[in-house]
């Protein structure tokens, strides 16, 4: 048993080793464009919700 769990460390360093790990610059630049899309993603997203839960209210009350 301890012999299996050794080989399956092994492999798993040997394989984290292979890895092709992004720079530092790589990962903050691809940060900053994700929190700009999703940030300009949920605004349309929560814009258009309240566009409509105020013609569906105005409707309703008149």
């Amino acid at each position: 048993m301890i012999e299996r769990i050794r080989r399956y460390l092994t492999s798993v360093r040997a394989e984290v080793q292979r890895v092709s790990w992004p720079s530092r610059r790589e990962v903050i630049t691809f940060t900053i464009l994700i929190f700009f899309f999703m940030v300009v993603v949920l605004g349309i997203y929560l814009g258009l919700v309240d566009v409509i839960l105020q013609r569906i209210l105005s409707l309703l009350l008149g």
